[in-house]
């Protein structure tokens, strides 16, 4: 979990307190070596929360598949993909079955890299601008996408889709927390330094925190 999802994800339980329930969290596997970062179940406490992955682990109630959700339609508030999307297979497919598992006056918050490394969790298949969010949240019946980084080069994408009715007062209120995050939240020293690096040594560097990670995952074994 990035720093600045987190941050969003936090804004999002603080502020919007009617999100809808039940909040489901597609992606809450917690990956070994980052346990302790951005438990995202905290942001909503006293919120009925399931956390959905493709095999089951540390923060997964549910074994899900986006591709073939075995929910029932209109039985999900809101649904959370963070940093998920771009792991998944047919991510088309996947909007689909969100869009039948939401209820209505339901809520999607989406966020994924376009600027970042390959990251096999299990495996990386796609990079989104912020056009390509829109298309695949053009199912949903309304929708903001903003993107933040580089004007050309953004580190992150992330959306908020609606689900007929849409409450103008819930929809102003979400805005609202995602333009506040994009202005103070959606970049640390990180998405600096991503900025700042050429790939040439970004890449690496990488590369050397994944296999710090790697040892630290060994040794706990």
């Amino acid at each position: 979990m990035r720093t600045t999802i987190f941050k969003l994800v936090a804004a999002l339980g603080s502020a919007a307190t009617a999100v809808p329930e039940p909040i489901y969290e597609f992606g809450a596997y917690r990956v070994p070596g980052q346990e302790a970062r951005g438990d995202v179940r905290s942001c909503f406490s006293g919120r009925r929360f399931v956390g959905c992955d493709l095999s089951p682990g540390l923060g997964v109630d549910e074994v899900q598949d986006l591709h073939r959700l075995t929910l029932a339609a209109d039985t999900i508030g809101t649904a959370l993909l963070l940093d998920t999307v771009e792991h998944v297979r047919e991510p088309f497919r996947a909007m689909a079955e969100l869009y039948r598992c939401l209820r209505p006056g339901g809520l999607l918050v989406m966020t994924s890299v376009m600027y970042f490394p390959i990251h096999l969790h299990p495996d990386d298949y796609w990079r989104f601008t912020a056009s390509g969010f829109a298309s695949l949240v053009a199912p949903f019946d309304d929708s903001i996408v903003e993107m933040v980084g580089l004007r050309t080069l953004p580190h992150t994408v992330v959306a908020a889709a609606f689900k007929a009715p849409v409450n103008p007062a819930f929809r102003r209120t979400v805005a609202g927390v995602v333009a506040a995050w994009k202005r103070r939240g959606a970049q640390s020293w990180k998405e600096v330094m991503m900025a700042l690096a050429p790939p040439v040594l970004l890449v690496p560097a990488y590369d050397l925190y994944v296999a710090w990670l790697q040892r630290g995952q060994a040794k706990r074994e």
